[in-house]
């Protein structure tokens, strides 16, 4: 077990493969594998459901579509500008290393 970077965290245990139904009964066997009681620590269980986007806060996944959409739409943006107004080449004989200091 790694030790968790914040001083608030969940650990995902297992998952509830089926769907359950309004007074379905979940049984549950705790055990004591790691000592708590040192550091005054808490252990609880948590039932939670994910949607599409990830977990109980959305703002990471509305974060990455948002991230993402602007992205597509500026390399769009810049492949119609590229193609209505492509750059011109440069003349190699500006290149330093084309240019003639000194005459030599």
């Amino acid at each position: 077990m790694r030790t968790a970077a914040l001083p608030t965290f969940r650990k995902l245990y297992g998952k509830i493969e089926v769907d359950l139904q309004e007074n379905d009964t979940i049984q549950v066997t705790l055990q004591n594998n790691y000592n708590i009681y040192s550091f005054s620590g808490e252990k609880k269980i948590v039932f939670s459901t994910t949607s599409w986007l990830g977990g109980k806060n959305n703002f990471l996944g509305i974060a990455y579509l948002t991230v993402g959409g602007l992205c597509f739409f500026l390399a769009m943006v810049f492949t119609v500008i590229y193609l209505f107004k492509p750059r011109r080449l440069v003349d190699p004989s500006y290149l330093s290393w084309n240019s003639n200091p000194g005459g030599h």
